[in-house]
């Protein structure tokens, strides 16, 4: 006979589910057996005695039941216990156990949407009962759980778990040029052919996944061997470039500006100016960074070199160049301001080069800039760069993004002179950031606006600090534009000569143009014809390279850009 302690308060209802945890965990594989190797097994599966639930109802404060009440009380129990049981079997066969456990069971109660009894799981599937003797007249064995007793102390210094594993998300390459690379990421590549055998023949497929005869295998990352000419042609180069005498690195950059061959080491050179810049702008050595810069152009410049795979590290070592907060050990003495410049110029040329293939470059480009603007926490040295790089992309980019932010820059900047600290290097930057807007502006407004020019208009559009000065600029480009205009009209007519029977003599091919300049009114003065060269190249004005010397922290030498 089962009996529960009267310390279990369940009410009427409930008293099943407690009686049906008992018979699971302790008693059901002993009735199984039981009924099994017994000849009354054969003509009741599983029968409860009556003692059981005439005790079940005193622990629940039900002790006036009649005999038909408890009789049928204990085939309805009998009945559910009976079906759960071989419900939890099904489940025990289709997992291909051979012992019930208490996952069996929970499913087949599920399955009935009886709500699980928790509490009675533990790792061994046993739980661990004891034997008492119950208090009252009867002084029946109760069988009830040990509840083990716990020390707070042990509860205190017990161990943490682990920190469970935070998610992240990893970016890869879907196809690079067209293909797509072989990786875990990306799908099993399918030959047509393959495909069109697994239509006509699906069994050959069938046999294929089956046997794992058809396994996709993974290419190792293993980088490519480079050969002993290769190894000693990276060394030096590298070491000329960032060397200190000039004559190597000019030998050095224009080896990388033509030589062919570099398509096995331009992944090592672009990784080398990579964490160059990150190193160097760390210490603040303006030199290498310049010598680096170099490189990085005449990897540009160098027609039979595809760059397009590597700009995910070019854009942020020259990006760094140009807004960098501090890229020298005196910045109020140390020319860096031609760093930025180059770099911006550099940064220009790329987008320029790579925007027609890569979808949304000049944007990503372009807001980072913009984005310098909207903080007062970085100083004016990054609105410098910001601002010469958004000017190196050209006209269009001045018309729609500069134009509108010369405003913001004019009020910083009238924020920051009226600080009475302020320091050298931010008086140097404003001047800088004059010297940008006084070269590009008046230039585009011209190009962009019609006159008249209106002074008010200039201030309402660039501010107060900015309008009066872009007005006063513009307003001679303007003449002059006028003026270089009707002088060359006035070149291409000639004046009348006396009576009305004069005209303008023919030319003949190769015959020198008459001249507009007049002694008199009504004389025409031919000019002599110009010489011209034989070689179309030499009659080409040479434009001379604009040269920067820079004298590094660490070095007395001249850097040339």
């Amino acid at each position: 006979m089962i009996t529960i302690s009267k310390d279990y308060g369940y009410p009427l209802k409930d008293c099943f589910e407690s009686f049906l945890t008992f018979i699971v965990t302790r008693q059901c594989s002993k009735y199984l057996k039981e009924m099994t190797t017994t000849d009354q097994a054969k003509t009741a599966i599983l029968q409860f005695p009556y003692a059981s639930i005439q005790f079940i109802a005193d622990s629940n404060q039900c002790q006036h039941l009649s005999d038909e009440c408890i009789k049928y009380l204990t085939l309805e129990a009998t009945g559910v216990v009976r079906f759960l049981l071989q419900d939890a079997l099904k489940f025990t066969r289709k997992c291909r156990r051979t012992k019930m456990i208490i996952d069996d069971f929970e499913s087949a109660m599920k399955m009935r949407y009886l709500e699980p009894i928790v509490g009675f799981r533990l790792s061994n599937g046993n739980l661990p009962f004891k034997i008492t003797t119950a208090v009252g007249s009867s002084h029946r064995e109760v069988q009830c759980i040990d509840d083990h007793e716990l020390q707070l102390d042990q509860v205190i210094t017990a161990p943490l778990p682990k920190v469970p594993l935070d998610f992240s998300i990893r970016t890869h390459w879907l196809a690079i040029e067209g293909k797509q690379p072989t990786i875990n990421e990306n799908p099993e590549i399918i030959s047509k052919a393959d495909l069109t055998a697994d239509s006509l023949d699906p069994m050959k497929s069938l046999t294929k996944k089956r046997y794992n005869l058809d396994a996709s295998k993974i290419k190792t990352s293993n980088p490519h061997e480079l050969s002993l000419e290769q190894q000693i042609y990276y060394k030096e180069i590298t070491e000329a470039c960032v060397g200190s005498e000039e004559q190597k690195r000019q030998e050095a950059i224009a080896s990388l500006t033509t030589e062919t061959g570099l398509h096995q080491i331009l992944p090592r050179i672009v990784l080398f100016i990579s964490e160059g810049v990150k190193i160097n702008l760390m210490q603040f050595n303006l030199a290498i960074l310049i010598y680096l810069m170099r490189m990085t152009s005449a990897l540009l410049d160098n027609k039979s070199l595809y760059c397009e795979k590597y700009l995910h590290q070019l854009f942020p070592a020259i990006m760094s160049c140009i807004l960098a907060k501090q890229l020298c050990a005196r910045p109020d003495t140390d020319n860096h301001w031609a760093l930025r410049d180059y770099a911006a110029s550099r940064c220009a040329q790329m987008v320029k080069m790579f925007s027609a293939n890569i979808h949304g470059l000049r944007n990503r480009i372009v807001r980072i800039f913009l984005r310098t603007f909207h903080s007062e926490r970085l100083p004016l040295v990054t609105h410098y760069g910001a601002l010469v790089g958004l000017c190196e992309m050209g006209q269009e980019t001045i018309e729609e993004l500069v134009f509108p932010i010369i405003r913001t820059l004019g009020e910083r900047i009238i924020k920051s002179l009226e600080n009475p600290s302020l320091s050298s290097i931010d008086k140097i930057t404003i001047d800088r950031i004059n010297g940008v807007i006084s070269k590009f502006i008046p230039a585009a407004y011209r190009a962009s606006r019609p006159s008249p020019d209106d002074l008010e208009h200039f201030k309402h559009e660039f501010g107060s600090y900015y309008g009066h000065r872009l007005h006063a600029q513009v307003i001679p480009l303007r003449q002059q534009t006028r003026s270089s205009t009707s002088q060359s009209t006035q070149n291409r007519q000639f004046s009348p000569s006396s009576g009305s029977n004069s005209r303008v003599p023919k030319l003949l091919p190769g015959q020198a143009s008459p001249s507009s300049h007049h002694q008199t009114p009504g004389s025409i003065t031919p000019s002599r014809s110009p010489v011209r060269p034989m070689n179309p190249s030499l009659s080409k004005p040479h434009s001379q390279s604009s040269t920067i010397s820079l004298t590094p922290a660490n070095s007395h030498e001249n850097v040339i850009l």
